[in-house]
């Protein structure tokens, strides 16, 4: 079977900037948009009856990272969209992109924070990625944190959280309502722990599914936001408890997120944890710790919640006009009562780019994905 499939981006009329407002805002904000076209000998990718197409693309590359006293903003993405002109598929935008706001109601006090994350999934992971084998997935979510004071180390964090899950063609929509209750005790301006208590209902619009369940968490949690390190770590307890089987499920609530700008021009960062999951969950955690691109995300997507192990890591270097990233992110997925579901992903991804002038640049990107199934 023949794939290939040459798609070339010229950055023709390319805009790349990089906007930084003064440092009472904080804002920065980088973009690329890029024309190009392409050309496939066999665009669907079949053993037989190989079909030529021409695409014409548009891209669009962003990060936004704003800070302030109310505001604290990121957001990135990698979108394009895809004109096929001899019409085997219809046109298609593909491509990630996640953005978080958090606005400060009553700094301090009273919080309200968005989260959105963009991207796609393969319909059947056993068949190449087409137009006619991707969906778009969306994941919401929305709500308040309340800070009340009890002396001057330390708070009470009361947040709840409303949650939507949309995906373009399967029955998996759903929707969630979560409570968390944190006592937290600050140690240093920068430091921080806390013990934490939160529970979360979510439910299928699709009733047949028997999907439903509700999920209670109880954590210790340390976090340090330093200049050059960050780090969240939570440990403590989990349980699942369906509603059409009224069974429970329980184990290791594990989560590490950590950083580090060893040098003013690189970053590193690992990612890691043990917990409860959905496959919507799983697509988040492969945006954060895996990074942007134009591929969907691998493996089968199910409604039933599994137990996620990830581990992920990463490196940045951005100094002037060149930048360069490696990434690279093991999921292992298992399911207490469907171990055919049962999966393991592997992705790697790295990434080059240079500016060549004030309006064209030059970016090199190759990703690596594997996935194997019980």
């Amino acid at each position: 079977m023949r794939t290939g499939h040459a798609l070339i981006r010229a950055v023709a009329a390319a805009c790349c900037g990089l906007l930084q407002t003064a440092p009472s805002t904080a804002l920065d904000l980088a973009y690329e948009a890029s024309l190009g076209a392409g050309h496939s000998d066999n665009i669907a990718r079949t053993e037989d009856n190989e079909i030529d197409e021409t695409i014409g693309t548009a891209g669009l590359r962003f990060s936004l990272d704003q800070h302030s006293t109310r505001l604290r903003a990121n957001a990135a993405g990698d979108l394009a969209y895809n004109e096929y002109l001899d019409d085997t598929f219809d046109s298609e935008v593909l491509g990630n992109a996640a953005a978080n706001v958090r606005l400060g109601i009553v700094p301090e006090r009273i919080e309200w924070e968005v989260a959105d994350h963009f991207g796609q999934t393969l319909n059947d992971p056993f068949t190449p990625a087409t137009p006619d084998n991707r969906e778009n997935v969306n994941v919401f979510s929305t709500g308040p944190d309340i800070f009340l004071g009890l002396g001057s180390q330390t708070r009470v964090r009361l947040g709840g959280r409303y949650g939507l899950v949309n995906y373009e063609d399967r029955p998996f929509d759903s929707d969630s309502i979560s409570g968390t209750v944190a006592l937290i005790r600050n140690f240093t301006a920068a430091s921080s722990a806390s013990i934490n208590a939160r529970l979360q209902e979510v439910e299928y619009d699709e009733t047949a599914l028997n999907a439903d369940y509700e999920q209670r968490d109880a954590y210790l949690e340390y976090e340090l936001n330093g200049a050059r390190s960050s780090l969240l770590f939570d440990v403590g307890y989990t349980e699942i408890e369906r509603d059409v089987a009224e069974d429970k499920e329980s184990g290791l609530l594990l989560r590490l997120d950590a950083s580090r700008r060893a040098t003013p021009s690189t970053t590193w960062s690992l990612r890691a944890g043990r917990e409860f999951s959905t496959s919507a969950g799983a697509f988040v955690i492969s945006q954060t710790t895996g990074g942007m691109g134009l591929d969907a995300t691998p493996g089968e997507q199910t409604a039933q919640p599994f137990t996620n192990d990830y581990v992920g890591a990463g490196w940045a270097f951005d100094r002037n006009r060149t930048s360069l990233g490696l990434s690279a992110l093991w999921n292992d997925q298992s399911y207490d009562d469907a171990a055919g579901f049962d999966q393991t992903l592997k992705t790697a991804q790295a990434s080059f780019g240079r500016e060549l002038s004030t309006s064209t640049s030059l970016t090199i990107d190759a990703l690596y994905t594997a996935a194997s199934f019980d």
